[in-house]
This record gives C-alpha cells, structure tokens and sequence, in this order.
C-alpha cells in the first residue's frame, strides 16, 4: 500500500467513525422517546427506583480498556516473535508494522460499538419502553385513559428530574448488556484467531469465559438494579453479540480468510492431508 493510499485509508476511516458518531450524538441530545401509556395495575413497572451498580462510564471505560490493552499486548509480542506485518511509511515516518495492525483492530473494534450504539439507541427511542421502577419515578398524574385502564394522557409529579424522567422511556432494549456483550465477543474472537499458544491448551478459554461471565453479569445486574426488564437484556445480549460476530467476520475479515501465525505457536509439523484409511475385505 503507498503512503498516499494510506493516508487516505486512515482519513476516510476517521470520516465513518465520525459519521456514525455524530449520528449517535444527534440522538442523544435532539431526539424524544416515544411517549408509550400504560396499564394502571402494571405491576412490572412498580419496582422502587435504585441508583445503578454499573455507570455508563465505567462500563464503557473497561470494555475498551480491555480491548485496546489486549490488542496491544497481542501485537508487541507478535513483533518480538517475529510475526508481525512488514512497517509502514506515513508522511515520512516509519510506522511499525505492530502498530499499524494495532490501529486495525483497535479501529474496527471502536467503529463495530458505535454501530452498536447507534442501534441500540435509535429502538429505545422509537420503541420508548418504560423502566420496571417508573411508577416509583414518575408517581404518574393521569389525565386520559380508556375503559380498559390504559393510561393514554398523563404527567410526572416525582422529583426525578427532567434527565431521569426522559431515561425511564428507554428501557428496550438494554445499552448495558448489548455493549458487554459486544466486547465480550469480539475479545472471544480476537483471541481465538490471534493469540494462541501451545502452552496450554486451556488458559486462553478460561480468559473466553471469564470475559463472557463478566458480559453475563452486567447483564443480570440491570435486571437487579431495576434498570431493565429481563427482556431488554435478552434481546441486548442478543444485539451486541450478532453486531460483534458481523463486526469480525466482515470488517477484520481477512484474520479468519487468511490467519495469521499466532504469537506463540510455531509451524506444525504434521502433515496437511492425512491418507485414507484402506478398507479390508475377508473373503468367505
């Protein structure tokens, strides 16, 4: 690839994110949930309100702590191995080739949870579902509902704020689990493809599967701290994992087309086709 590709590879890289960005942004500050009713004796949406154990924030922090220190730890120790690609040349400057496969998957990786994001989002939006504890927010004042107790035309008299009273409409489906099991995934994947190691034959699974239980139990905490339904946890489980799955196997495609050679194993000296097994006959 020529320096001049290479710029314009990394800027239109910056162009998507961006785009995607701005199109999560715009949701965030412009955009209102739908405004859904409710029956009066919905006891799903009589939970008493609890401050959350896991903030957006610090969600977000560990999962692309965990990705970016995983990513970069994976390639450094591919260089020193020996197995990294050839150095790029950028305005002038050589860019190691760990560095360059770096900014590869620490790019698909971010661009893969902003789509994410964005989807997840947009259907809180559209859809507007309200929280377990929002008879506890809200302490609704109803001013419409049909015969059938279905409060149609209602305001807040609760003290929750006007940030608190928007958030109770987007319930559906869960932020938290979608995002966990998005970095979940793609940490999965990543280490499957990249960084096996014949050491063992087991660490790099139990690493799988304490990441998954840790997805696992973000999940299971929004539904205890009265945040979600179990339903907008399935379905976020389930949202996070399809875009991570899509997200490696189609933008970081060419790690499953063509794998690399892991950091730590060395070639296999067994043969690539093994001989049919020759059949035996007893005449009788």
């Amino acid at each position: 690839m020529t320096e001049q590709k290479l710029l314009i590879k990394i800027c239109l890289d910056v162009i998507a994110l961006l785009i995607v960005g701005f199109a999560w942004l715009a949701l965030l500050l412009w955009a209102k949930p739908y405004e859904r009713g409710f029956f009066q004796n919905d006891q799903s949406l009589s939970l008493p309100f609890k401050e959350e154990a896991i903030s957006e924030t610090l969600l977000a922090g560990l999962g692309f702590a965990l990705l970016v220190l995983t990513i970069l730890i994976v390639e450094i120790i591919r260089n020193i191995k020996g197995k990294s690609v050839t150095d790029k040349t950028l305005c002038g400057t050589e860019i190691p080739g760990w560095v360059w496969e770096s900014y590869v998957a620490i790019g698909v990786f971010t661009f893969g949870a902003a789509c994410q994001q964005l989807l997840v989002t947009m259907t809180k939006y559209v859809i507007g579902r309200l929280r377990p504890h929002f008879f506890d927010l809200c302490q609704p004042s109803i001013t419409s509902a049909t015969r059938q107790g279905y409060v149609t035309e209602f305001s807040c008299a609760g003290a929750g704020g006007a940030s608190k009273l928007k958030n109770m409409r987007l319930s559906f489906p869960s932020a938290h689990a979608s995002f966990s099991m998005y970095c979940a995934v793609f940490f999965i994947l990543y280490i499957q493809v990249n960084a096996r190691w014949r050491g063992s034959k087991l660490m790099r699974h139990v690493a799988q599967f304490v990441v998954l239980l840790a997805a696992w139990y973000v999940g299971l905490s929004r539904v205890v701290d009265n945040m979600h339904h179990s339903s907008d946890v399935a379905v976020g489980f389930a949202v996070g994992a399809v875009i991570a799955l899509i997200t490696f196997a189609y933008l970081y495609k060419t790690k499953i087309v063509q794998p690399r050679t892991s950091w730590l194993t060395e070639p296999s000296t067994q043969p690539e086709f093994l001989p049919r097994p020759v059949l035996m006959t007893r005449n009788h």
